[in-house]
């Protein structure tokens, strides 16, 4: 099969899709992941084929207007700029999914890239697999949506995925409709995912079934598969981004760090988070290998217990790691369960607050939400996910996350799926 894998924004989510990819190319399919610019050397050096979508999202979080959202920490704000961001380029976008989708005959395809992935498999006639790396938005009367778990019965559960779906059309109704009439489709009257979902397309959730149960009210063809695991060498079996000597020679000198990271995630308030790191540095001893990611910090700490880089290989730097520091991604959550490391997550928006609660309630590690963020409240973290209740929970997690066929079980509806269509 020559499939096609589109998505769009940062890092976490385009790293899973190299699990995924390799995954059906072990299978004998040609891929190409289909993402923003940026990411044409991270996904080739995988040896796997890429197609750039137009726009580079590092540039757009680092602009200006761009640090000016971050710095409200408003999760509305960030979406709406998010959208705005993708308004402003949307001819060259489109046509970028509209070249890309022309060279493949099926689709895998994500939340963000639904909108055109879409409209262009239907003008085309080719058929689209949904896949996610978040708490389900999938309705179930079993649990309410992770923004809304206020109460918690069957009526009210399935509410409020539907005032979920109704807040997302309102975000992407207009663009969604003006490009449908560009292809020469029909205007959607309804919300776009009740549109999708008449056509029970393959919806997988890849994320742990330990952390998130699949409900046994779903139709067949939405399943939790478990977390894709992306590997630390290409298809050749060379080792990529070997840890640097000069951390490995920090790493040895001392106890194992507490791992602080915040990825392509954006930290706009870098001065909040700076006093922050001088107070751990000061008030404790713990060590801390700390990763700028996408962030534009400036005048850090010197510190013999620190140690700053923009980015380190998480499978090879996590294992010697005691506890994790993070913004709640699902991809290095499943790392960071998966090397045993307890987390503290500090949540921005999107799904991020929802896999904080998560882990707060399964005692995993603790919640902080950005805005509620203090050095006091941190340095309280680190002391409680160095308890024995704390990572003794996270043993068993990581024993069963280790144990999971997540990708073995995406790859193969993926293929049954796709099969039943040919």
């Amino acid at each position: 099969m020559n499939i096609g894998i589109f998505t769009y924004g940062t890092r976490g989510d385009v790293q899973p899709y190299i699990a995924l990819a390799l995954g059906l190319m072990d299978h004998g399919h040609q891929v190409t992941i289909a993402a923003p610019e940026n990411f044409k050397e991270f996904v080739e050096d995988f040896d796997i084929a890429f197609h750039p979508l137009y726009g580079n999202a590092e540039e757009g979080m680092n602009s200006p207007e761009g640090q000016s959202v971050l710095q409200t920490e408003n999760t509305i704000k960030l979406m709406k700029y998010f959208f705005k961001v993708l308004h402003d380029i949307k001819v060259p976008l489109r046509k970028s999914y509209i070249d890309g989708i022309s060279k493949v005959d099926f689709i895998i395809a994500n939340l963000a890239t639904l909108p055109i992935t879409n409209a262009i498999a239907e003008k085309q006639n080719k058929k689209v697999a949904l896949t996610y790396f978040m708490p389900p938005v999938v309705p179930t009367a079993e649990f309410p949506l992770g923004d809304f778990d206020f109460l918690n019965f069957p009526w009210y559960n399935k509410l409020t995925y539907k005032l979920a779906h109704a807040f997302y059309w309102k975000f992407v109704k207009e663009e969604t409709n003006e490009f449908r009439q560009e292809l020469g489709l029909p205007v959607l009257k309804e919300n776009l995912i009740a549109h999708i979902g008449k056509q029970k397309p393959l919806d997988l959730y890849c994320i742990s079934p330990s952390l998130v149960p699949q409900p046994k009210d779903w139709e067949e063809n939405s399943k939790i598969t478990g977390f894709l695991t992306v590997p630390n060498k290409n298809r050749e079996g060379n080792t990529l981004d070997k840890v640097p000597a000069e951390l490995n020679d920090w790493l040895a000198q001392g106890d194992k760090p507490i791992y602080m990271g915040f990825g392509s995630n954006g930290v706009g308030n870098t001065a909040k988070f700076i006093s922050i790191l001088n107070d751990v540095l000061t008030k404790t001893n713990e060590r801390i290998l700390f990763c700028t990611g996408w962030s534009l910090f400036e005048n850090l700490p010197v510190h013999k217990n620190l140690f700053i880089t923009k980015y380190v290989n998480h499978e090879s730097v996590l294992p010697k790691c005691k506890a994790g520091i993070f913004h709640g991604g699902a991809g290095t959550l499943a790392t960071m369960l998966r090397n045993n490391l307890p987390v503290i997550i500090i949540s921005f928006y999107t799904d991020q607050p929802t896999w904080g609660k998560i882990v707060e309630r399964m005692k995993l590690g603790v919640h902080i939400p950005v805005k509620k963020l203090n050095a006091d409240k941190l340095i309280t973290a680190l002391e409680k996910v160095q308890t024995e209740e704390v990572r003794n929970n996270v043993a068993a997690i990581g024993r069963q996350i280790r144990n999971e066929n997540g990708l073995e079980n995406a790859v193969n509806e993926i293929e049954k799926y796709f099969n039943t269509l040919s």
